[in-house]
């Protein structure tokens, strides 16, 4: 049996060399083919299976080679969607990302029509909490705080276009709430210059995320 030979023999490395006790007789087959051989070789002379690695150790062939003489199923790599951060930690980083979202969303509903304290709470803790919630549903981290920097930075590059539609479609008065006063395009300049900084940055966290991301991919299935 293919344990018998590589359990009841000792390989030790002395001077980058297998050290084998030639005098000693073993009861040893091949794990691969279960031809009988003598215990020393470093290949099996039937079928060619390298009992040994370059630096004296089994080889994974041969490892292999036990675990299905023996019926035992042999170690996999893990897949990489099994390494996944905690969700709470996860659900705790999109809601940090994302709590820009919270007062930028108010400001929108705010400045484009009149609303109540109770609607402007409302729509501040949908504007926080739900693209957090989504964005927790990432395995990595990383890659949840370059989306949610994408998604704050469009966000506030599109604020004043938003609230100047909004107004458009519920027939508001500006001058009833004041928000942005009538300098609506020094107001959109300023909101689109703070959201493209904003997205350029989510854009290379981004680029870095995937990148890590891909590497691990190619370790695993290494």
């Amino acid at each position: 049996m293919a344990f018998r030979y590589f359990c009841s023999r000792s390989l030790k490395t002395v001077g980058g060399e297998p050290h084998r006790m030639a005098d000693e007789e073993i009861d040893a087959s091949c794990p691969q083919c279960d031809e009988p051989i003598s215990g020393h070789e470093v290949r099996c002379p039937a079928c060619g299976l390298d009992f040994l690695d370059d630096e004296g150790g089994l080889s994974q062939d041969a490892i292999d080679a036990m675990f299905a003489d023996a019926d035992i199923e042999g170690p996999e790599a893990t897949p990489l969607d099994t390494f996944s951060t905690p969700r709470w930690v996860r659900l705790l980083v999109a809601l940090s990302i994302t709590a820009p979202m919270g007062p930028l969303v108010m400001f929108v509903v705010e400045s484009a029509t009149p609303v109540s304290l109770s609607v402007a709470v409302l729509a501040f803790l949908a504007g926080w909490v739900v693209p957090g919630y989504i964005l927790s549903r990432f395995t990595v981290p990383t890659v949840i705080v370059a989306v949610g920097l994408l998604l704050v930075g469009t966000t506030l590059a599109v604020t004043p276009l938003v609230i100047v539609v909004g107004r458009a479609l519920l027939g508001t008065d500006a001058s009833e709430i004041g928000a942005l006063g009538s300098n609506v395009v020094a107001a959109q300049t300023a909101f689109l210059l703070i959201g493209l900084v904003v997205l350029g940055l989510g854009a290379v966290v981004y680029r870095h995320a995937v990148a890590r991301r891909d590497s691990w991919s190619e370790q695993t299935k290494q």
